[in-house]
């Protein structure tokens, strides 16, 4: 059994990550550098090479990787911070709000 003090904690805590999170990926945005231009040319002939070697899922894979490792640098780190500061706040505020239909039971 919860107590009725329980829900309001966990919600108040879903807050907290929310602004704490906004806050990191407000300081990463800001002290981020620009990313640098890629040399196109470069990676269309290594994307060749990789279409030749492994076929259209590995190329595929290979895009997928790029992007995903992309996530965790310079400016869409602190996109990435924002929405996952965005998602946990609001699975606290839904357990929250569980805790709180029970408590009422």
């Amino acid at each position: 059994m919860a107590r009725p003090d329980t829900p309001r904690m966990v919600k108040r805590a879903g807050l907290a990550v929310l602004a704490l999170g906004w806050i990191a990926a407000a300081a990463v945005f800001f002290a981020a550098t620009p990313a640098a231009d890629a040399d196109l040319v470069a990676q269309q002939r290594e994307m060749r090479e990789v279409a030749r070697l492994g076929g259209t899922a590995t190329v595929q894979t290979v895009k997928f990787k790029l992007w995903f490792d992309s996530l965790w640098r310079g400016r869409s780190l602190a996109l990435t911070l924002a929405v996952l500061a965005l998602v946990a706040a609001g699975g606290c505020g839904y357990v929250g709000a569980l805790m709180d239909e029970s408590v009422d039971e």
